[in-house]
């Protein structure tokens, strides 16, 4: 994994914790069981996606054409994209991918991604042992 990944990881760590402490305050306070870590990840990666795309927004870049039908959720060209941007997520950075899926204006690309990623972020976090797994 490049040095950069590992930054970044680091950061998702303190993200994390961040989150997490603001969950178990608002569990506590409204008697709602915390999320567990995985759905955290999975909140703090889509934020990002979702910064990603009100900056993309507000650019004066123009926004490729995207497919909004279900049947790009079928076609077997969207795993080789997901994993494209799997690998430049851990290759180069997390931010240069999703700022790719976001300009793909694909949005069952930006959801598998999202879920891909989550899983594979999740992973990486159980190796360095700063989550635990689901049961």
């Amino acid at each position: 994994m490049a040095e950069n990944i590992q930054q970044e990881i680091t950061q998702l760590e303190k993200q994390l914790a961040e989150k997490r402490a603001s969950l178990e305050q608002r569990s506590a306070e409204t008697g709602q069981e915390t999320p567990h870590e995985k759905e955290i990840l999975r909140q703090v990666v889509g934020e990002r996606i979702q910064q990603a795309r009100r900056q993309e927004e507000s650019g004066s870049r123009p926004q490729a054409s995207g497919q909004d039908d279900q049947s790009s959720y079928n076609d077997p060209q969207l795993v080789n994209m997901v994993q494209e941007m799997v690998n430049l997520a851990f290759n180069k950075s997390i931010g240069d991918a999703v700022r790719s899926v976001v300009r793909s204006n694909n949005p069952a690309l930006i959801d598998a991604f999202h879920d891909v990623l989550v899983d594979q972020l999740y992973d990486a976090l159980l190796e360095r042992k700063k989550l635990e797994e689901v049961k």
